[in-house]
């Protein structure tokens, strides 16, 4: 078994537990991992504004990975990498998700704007620790700034079948943009190029730390990129089966505890393999 030099792990349903705070547990690991010479950052689908607190707690010193790819930034911020969307592109497809009544997020630097306010927008900055500034539609049509993603906020399938006609009409922007479920009701919207998979191939490389040597850790399909591009591809037990069947690893714990489970069954079994071949060596 391959030594796990780097964990790189999803954080809203993976390494947060359901309330979405961090337990201090996970934490304790993480930190003791990193003392001990390990690489550990995130990969997450929220911008640095709403993953700062995060990264605080844990003391995070590598690049970090967010708007699901499309930035990478270091741990105090600094952006190394950014893709965009111009959301003029987008306002057809804003407008009808209007219409239908979806709601909609937009991630732009350390700012997230919103087309409508209601409970809906409320629950997402109780959630996130982070206001919400109000963007009129018709502002959108002429608009020159790009941003992150966007996310449709409400039922999956009816996003799923508004973005599907919106590239249908517009062969252009059909790779341009990729969606991916983040969320029971979140469709996230980013740059076509970008995902947590490539992402973490740019930050493995970067350490030169081969693929075989990192372990990725997620519970929704927006993290099956990285899944894939890891040695190692970790899901918990509140994973999609989607999910599961393309990971190495199915946890039989969920959230948080799933990551200390994968990282008990990785790190510390090999650990532990290699102090008994000392200590046979020594005898």
């Amino acid at each position: 078994m391959n030594p796990i030099r780097l964990i790189v792990s999803d954080l809203d349903g993976t390494l947060l537990s359901a309330d979405h705070t961090l337990p201090s547990s996970a934490a304790t690991a993480i930190r003791e991992y990193i003392s001990r010479g390990g690489c550990f950052t995130l990969a997450t689908g929220r911008p640095f504004i709403t993953a700062r607190p995060i990264i605080q707690q844990l003391g995070l010193d590598l690049p970090v990975i967010l708007c699901n790819g499309a930035v990478v930034a270091r741990a105090n911020g600094t952006l190394l990498e950014r893709c965009g969307i111009p959301l003029a592109s987008l306002y057809d497809l804003l407008s009808a998700a209007k219409l239908s009544g979806l709601d909609i997020l937009l991630f732009c630097g350390d700012e997230v704007l919103t087309l409508a306010r209601n409970i809906n927008i409320a629950a997402y900055e109780r959630k996130e620790g982070v206001p919400c500034s109000l963007l009129r539609l018709h502002e959108i049509r002429k608009c020159g700034t790009e941003i992150e993603k966007a996310i449709l906020l409400g039922p999956v399938e009816q996003s799923r079948r508004l973005f599907a006609e919106f590239v249908d009409r517009s062969s252009a922007l059909h790779s341009s943009i990729a969606a991916f479920q983040s969320e029971d009701n979140y469709l996230e919207l980013v740059p076509g190029q970008v995902s947590k998979g490539t992402a973490l191939q740019q930050i493995a490389a970067s350490l030169e730390i081969p693929l075989e040597q990192v372990m990725a850790i997620g519970n929704q399909l927006n993290d099956l990129p990285m899944l894939e591009a890891a040695g190692i591809g970790v899901a918990v037990a509140n994973s999609p089966a989607e999910l599961k069947q393309a990971a190495d690893y199915v946890c039989e714990a969920s959230y948080s505890e799933g990551v200390l489970e994968a990282m008990e069954h990785y790190i510390d079994a090999v650990d532990r393999r290699f102090q008994n071949y000392i200590e046979k060596l020594e005898v």
